[in-house]
This record gives C-alpha cells, sequence and structure tokens, in this order.
C-alpha cells in the first residue's frame, strides 16, 4: 500500500487517498468503481511510489474499464503535451476563452509607450480585455515566481500607456498570467495586490486551468495518448486543438490534413462522441 508519494519536483509527501479519490470524481467515476480501483492501488502498489507511477497504474485501469473517463483523467498530462515550445498552449488557451465569449487572439505585437511586446494572448469582450502571457513549462514542477508576474505587469503598464490606446479601452485594460503549471505564494500575494489575473492548473480554486476546460468540457487532443507528435501538430496548424474541433471538421478534410485513414478518423470522433455526451 502507498505511504509515500515522490512528486515531479523530488519532494515526498504522504499518500493521499482523498486526493486520488476526488480526481476520480471529477471524471464522474461511480463510488463503486472508485472504491474498486482504490483496492487495487492499495494492494499492487508499493510503500514509495512516484507520482507518475500512481497516475499510469490507474490511467492503465481506467482504460480497460472505461476508456472514454481514463481520457478524461489524462487531462493534466495532455495540457504538457502541448508542447514542447509552448506555441500549442498559447492557442489552446486563445481557443479556450472563445468558449467563454471573447474574442481571442494569439501571438500577436502591441505597442506601448516605449517599447513593441510580442503578447502571447489578447482576450476581449464587452467589460474587459486581458493582455496575456502564457507560461508553458515541459517539466510538472516547475514553479513561476514573482519575477515572471512583475515582468508581465510592467509590460502591462508600458501598453496600457501607449497614447493611441483609446481611454474607454485603457479603462477595461487588465493583465492576465497563465500556466500549465503553478505560481509561488509570493507571486500570487503580488497579484492580489496589484489586480493581476493568475490562472494555473488548480488556481485559483473556482476558476482554475482544469475548472475552465472541463466546464466546458475543452479537452485538447492531446488526451489522446495514441495520437503522436506528427499527427497533432499537423492538426494544430489548422486550429484543431480540441475535441470539438476535430467532431466538426469534416472527415475527408481531416484525412487530409492529418495522414490518418477514414476509419481510423471516424473511431477517433466515436471515442470524442462519448467524452462529450459524459
Amino acid at each position: 500500500m502507498p505511504k509515500i508519494v515522490i512528486k515531479s519536483d523530488k519532494t515526498k509527501e504522504p499518500y493521499n487517498e482523498e486526493k486520488v479519490k476526488n480526481s476520480l470524481k471529477r471524471i464522474n467515476l461511480s463510488d463503486e468503481e472508485i472504491n474498486q480501483i482504490l483496492s487495487l492501488v492499495n494492494s499492487k502498489l508499493p510503500e514509495v511510489v512516484t507520482t507518475k507511477k500512481l497516475f499510469a497504474f490507474i490511467f492503465q485501469l481506467l482504460k480497460a474499464r472505461k476508456e472514454h473517463l481514463a481520457y478524461k483523467f489524462n487531462l493534466k498530462s495532455a495540457i504538457f503535451r502541448l508542447g514542447p515550445s509552448g506555441y500549442p498552449f498559447e492557442k489552446f488557451i486563445a481557443h479556450l476563452f472563445k468558449e467563454y465569449g471573447f474574442e481571442a487572439k494569439h501571438n500577436l505585437f502591441l505597442k506601448g509607450k516605449c517599447l513593441i511586446y510580442e503578447i502571447d494572448v489578447y482576450l476581449k469582450n464587452h467589460s474587459e480585455i486581458f493582455i496575456g502571457e502564457c507560461k508553458f513549462h515541459n517539466q510538472k514542477g516547475r514553479k513561476n515566481d514573482v519575477k515572471v508576474v512583475l515582468y508581465s505587469y510592467a509590460r502591462f503598464l508600458d501598453i496600457k500607456e501607449n497614447p493611441q490606446l483609446k481611454e474607454e479601452e485603457k479603462k477595461i485594460l487588465k493583465p492576465l498570467v497563465v500556466t500549465n503549471t503553478r505560481f509561488t505564494s509570493e507571486a500570487i500575494d503580488f497579484s492580489k495586490c496589484y489586480s493581476i489575473k493568475l490562472i494555473a492548473w488548480n488556481y485559483p480554486p473556482e476558476n482554475s486551468l482544469v475548472t475552465l476546460i472541463e466546464r466546458k468540457k475543452y479537452y485538447p487532443l492531446t488526451i489522446f495518448d495514441f495520437l503522436n507528435n506528427k499527427i497533432l501538430n499537423s492538426l494544430f496548424q489548422y486550429d484543431i486543438v480540441s475535441l470539438g474541433d476535430f467532431l466538426n471538421k469534416e472527415s475527408n478534410f481531416l484525412k487530409k490534413v492529418s495522414n490518418l485513414d477514414l476509419r481510423e478518423i471516424e473511431e477517433i470522433k466515436e471515442k470524442i462522441r462519448l467524452i462529450l455526451g459524459e
């Protein structure tokens, strides 16, 4: 039975069965099925286990029982596959906010009072404009410290001082930093003090990255472990980054841009219908 878990940043913590249970509840697994999986975890895994091995063990159990739920469980790893450059992550974030009614652009240049800046995401609706920085990390243990937030805020202040910016836009202009990992407590404290919006995997609790994704069922295609990077990158080039994007595209077009055959495409679409239908 696991007693100690070694996290991705090499730190150790006591095994928390409640945390595992909550992650399984999140994908709508029944209490009976959750208890069965927890029982197997307790009987099959050693006293000291890495989070990677723990996740892989549960993922394989789910694939054998309810494959479509296994892919939902795979969300955190899927976000890390939106790399290594971070560009697919920026594209995914822009598309995600479109689901929330924002006009969203990514990888554009904005002029400040002093300099011109490359902006990862620009999000606009009737009441808010966010200038967003996307901090993508390939390593799960990496945290974003206060320097990341300070740079983002300084850039925001310079852009806000652009004399060409309309006054009504200045009033609703806000800074945003999104990451696939976490922020340090110091970064969070500074952001609260200066009203900088932060979004991380589990922060803020009511509107974290995982919550925003699951609320709209806007899962990235990277939840499918059988799609290789070559296929994914081909799809990303055509702004096909989510399950819904794939499902709504005509199959012959998907065949042309991905090199998947029609049978494979229909099988993937069927998996998507099961996931989105939950």
